[in-house]
């Protein structure tokens, strides 16, 4: 196994997604520095962390409008 590490331009990501896959890469991880594209797994792990963290009671769920008007208009 072998691990490659380049940087190239967002535009050209889904095509290089599509060759890499071609010749055979078994996992690909795809890291842009805008923030705009992230694996699947980073993806599910930014959506469960806060539910993770409210399930522990480490957070606090807004449930309406009103607690979501208060809690900006506390900031």
């Amino acid at each position: 196994m072998a691990t490659l590490s380049f940087e190239i331009e967002s535009s050209e990501v889904s095509e290089i997604r599509t060759v890499l896959k071609v010749l055979g890469a078994k996992k690909i991880k795809i890291v842009q520095q805008d923030g705009a594209h992230m694996s699947r797994n980073e993806f599910f792990e930014k959506i469960n962390s806060p539910i993770k963290a409210i399930e522990n009671g480490k957070g606090t769920l807004i449930k309406s409008k009103e607690e979501l008007t208060n809690f900006w208009d506390s900031l």
